[in-house]
Parts: C-alpha cells; sequence; structure tokens
C-alpha cells in the first residue's frame, strides 16, 4: 500500500515541492539559520529559553505551513529536531515536557495543537498534557504591541500539578515576543514549580543574540 501510496502521492519537500524523500529538502534547509545552542536568559518567572532556528526565512515558513496550513508531514521531522536538540542541549532531564496549550476552541478550528504534535519524538513518560491549560481564549498576538500582548495574555493559564514535577520543560513551535512561554511559567510556578524552561522550533533572532 505505502508503495502505491508513493506513486500516486510522490513524497517532496514541504517548502518548495521538489520530489524527495524527506520532508524538507537539502536547499530550503539550507536556508535555515541556526541560533546557539545555549540557554537564553529570559523575563522572570521563565528561567531560560532555547530554539534550533531563528524565525526567519525557510525556517519560519515551516512553522507557519505546519500551524496554518496543516502540512503535517513536517510533524515528526520537527518534533524528531527538537528531542534531539533537547538530548545534545541535556533539557530532558526534568520531571516534566509540557507542550503550551492553545485554547480548546482554537484547537478545534485548527484541528490539532501544534505544540502537541511537536512533543511526539520526546520522552513519552514525561510529557504531561494534563498539567498546565489554556483557560481563556484571546485573540491572536499578531500585530500587538509589547503591552497589548501582556494584557492580552493575563490569566489565559492554569495549571494543577502533584508533588514531585519540580523542573519542567515547554515545548512550543515558535518564540516570539515570549508572553506565553512567560505567563504558562508563571501558572506553572503558581502551583509548585520550580524551574521553567522553554525549547522551541523557531525564535526570533534577538533571543539567539541573548538581548
Amino acid at each position: 500500500m505505502s508503495v502505491l501510496l508513493d506513486l500516486l502521492y510522490p513524497p517532496k519537500c514541504a517548502l518548495c515541492g521538489v520530489l524527495g524523500p524527506e520532508p524538507v529538502c537539502g536547499i530550503c534547509l539550507s536556508g535555515f539559520i541556526p541560533q546557539g545552542s545555549g540557554r537564553y536568559a529570559t523575563p522572570a518567572p521563565l528561567d531560560f529559553a532555547t530554539a534550533l532556528y531563528d524565525y526567519t526565512g525557510d525556517a519560519a515558513r515551516a512553522v507557519q505551513r505546519l500551524k496554518y496550513q496543516r502540512v503535517t508531514s513536517l510533524a515528526a521531522w520537527m518534533a524528531g529536531l527538537l528531542r534531539k536538540a533537547a538530548e545534545e542541549r541535556a533539557l530532558l532531564e526534568v520531571d516534566a515536557i509540557i507542550p503550551v496549550p492553545i485554547h480548546w476552541s482554537r484547537e478545534a478550528a485548527r484541528g490539532f495543537n501544534q505544540a502537541d504534535v511537536l512533543c511526539e519524538a520526546m520522552p513519552q513518560e514525561l510529557v504531561r498534557r494534563d498539567v498546565l491549560h489554556r483557560v481563556r481564549a484571546t485573540r491572536s498576538q499578531v500585530g500587538l504591541n509589547h503591552e497589548e500582548r501582556a494584557k492580552n495574555l493575563e490569566g489565559a493559564f492554569e495549571a494543577s500539578m502533584e508533588a514531585g514535577l519540580d523542573y519542567v520543560l515547554l515545548v512550543d513551535d515558535v518564540l516570539t515576543s515570549g508572553g506565553t512561554a512567560i505567563q504558562c511559567a508563571s501558572a506553572l510556578k503558581a502551583a509548585g514549580a520550580v524551574e521553567v524552561g522553554i525549547i522551541t522550533f523557531a525564535a526570533e533572532s534577538k533571543w539567539g543574540k541573548g538581548d
């Protein structure tokens, strides 16, 4: 069956459409700008952030095609890269790995939570989808300034944790202003977490430069 499907729908690059076995071809991948492998300083209560690529060019297109155009052929590939990076950066020595949640109404409209599918390659015994919840729908952050973004996310997340989940790693597709991650960290620490960091597939270049 898989051979027949490959004949009818040959695998191709999700970004440029060239035929080939990889979800992203070598030419498109060469346009991804890697960020440093270190942990970036972040505003409290978020303790650190790290990302694989600058949120620009083909890396940004990959994030947007998965999230908005449902090009799910990218999901396993991106998830695998995140798992590899988390291992190399010693980020898996945590009590819980938590995908950043989206509101149920947005997940129903989109069909999936991109952060959730990006956790598929993580150690499943660590992945917790029952701890952090988005309890309030918010408008899109696009086009909002820093103050508007922060106000938009106030009270959007709640967490309920049992004892022992002290060290938490959040997973998401992209880090832009950092507002969502900061609000998630705030909810988790209010519920008892000691340290909360985040790994994302892409981030605005200011994070990689330590600004």
